[in-house]
């Protein structure tokens, strides 16, 4: 079996992270022993299941008021006695008749007022010997702006995967080293230009690490009406914490200028040890030497490193 190239293997975890529509992230219990049920943007409308007997009232309260006209869709409901929300909108009772047959399922249609998400949830009603007399709806609603800009995220990250994905595949065949960078077009006539940083750049207050040696790489490439400059980083770091450290993720800022990176480290550094970290970034057009700002995290975000005076030759 061919093995998968790290951009590969970057995707398909990219990809199966993506939230999908599965079941309900419900906690059926409070601690009065009331169903609850939880809907929150990321559960969008996911379906919780709530038993109802004939001629046997069950009252939904809800922490969110629901639309005054059409604030809920009940299916079937010339089958039920009573379906009648109060003026307030937090409280929903519906009374079933008495030919509704066991097992019959109905999904109810709830419609929130305040317009954040979620805007509306599900649940299905099933007709069964035991009702539920009461039953609650608690909502965490979420300005539909924040969840705009995780969708613009998500979808930037998997953009430039794809980018990475059919350059790898372009270098298939492709010689290596020097060569396959110029053939790449990754590096121009002007080669790689180096620059020692370690006096220039400064650790922020605090920090538990050490720049033992600091470097800048800059090479310029791509075509001619559409140059590309390749920025990078190479730093050996002490880490002085008492836990092993890992960088995943790092960024590049200046005012007015944040650049997501790669990052490589060839294992976690251990506490008292020293390892190399590389950073990468690619970025169009012409870029400022700076100075930057370059930040590195772990997987969990739970501990940073940040070194400014970065500049590039």
């Amino acid at each position: 079996m061919r093995a998968l190239s790290p951009t590969a293997v970057m995707l398909w975890l990219l990809l199966a992270n993506v939230p999908a529509l599965a079941q309900p992230a419900i906690n059926p219990w409070n601690m009065t022993g009331v169903p609850r049920f939880t809907v929150t943007a990321s559960t969008l409308r996911e379906v919780g299941a709530v038993p109802i007997s004939p001629n046997f009232t069950t009252s939904f309260i809800f922490d969110t008021p629901v639309v005054q006209r059409e604030g809920f869709i009940l299916e079937e409901r010339e089958r039920f006695r009573q379906a009648t929300l109060s003026e307030d909108g937090l409280l929903l009772t519906v009374l079933p008749s008495g030919d509704l047959p066991p097992g019959r399922r109905l999904k109810l249609t709830i419609r929130f007022a305040d317009g954040a998400l979620p805007t509306s949830a599900d649940l299905v009603l099933v007709v069964s010997p035991r009702a539920e007399p009461q039953v609650e709806v608690h909502r965490l609603p979420r300005p539909g702006d924040s969840l705009q800009r995780e969708v613009e995220q998500a979808n930037a990250g998997l953009q430039q995967c794809l980018t990475e994905l059919g350059r790898e595949r372009a270098e298939r065949g492709l010689p290596r080293g020097l060569m396959g960078m110029l053939a790449l077009n990754q590096v121009n006539k002007d080669g790689v230009h180096v620059r020692d940083i370690i006096k220039d750049s400064t650790l922020r207050p605090g920090e538990t690490f050490q720049v033992a040696a600091a470097a800048s790489y800059r090479a310029n490439g791509g075509e001619e009406k559409a140059p590309v400059v390749r920025l990078a980083v190479d730093l050996q770091l002490w880490n002085r914490g008492t836990s092993p450290w890992t960088p995943t993720h790092a960024q590049l800022v200046s005012p007015g200028v944040r650049w997501d990176a790669r990052v490589w480290s060839p294992k976690a550094i251990a506490p008292g040890n020293l390892s190399r970290v590389l950073v990468e970034v690619e970025v169009p057009g012409l870029v400022p030497p700076g100075p930057y700002v370059l930040k590195l995290w772990d997987e969990n975000g739970m501990r940073t490193m940040t070194l400014s005076g970065v500049t590039f030759p």
